[in-house]
């Protein structure tokens, strides 16, 4: 894994602990919304990086 993709996964996971606190938190729900919401958008943005690179990957192999 690179460094890049290190610290992505250490800011989904913060911030999901981020949403977790503020969830027991009083009146922070909204706030616990949104660092879910950012957690899982990083995620997703992980795993398509991931077909995408797989994708160009196959091409490469089949073109030659």
């Amino acid at each position: 894994m690179s460094h890049f993709q290190a610290e992505y996964t250490l800011v989904a996971l913060f911030s999901f602990v981020l949403g977790i606190v503020f969830g027991f938190a009083d009146g922070m729900l909204l706030w616990a919304i949104l660092c879910f919401t950012i957690g899982i958008f990083i995620v997703l943005m992980k795993v398509m990086w991931n077909i995408a690179g797989w994708a160009a990957n196959v091409t490469r192999k089949l073109g030659e």
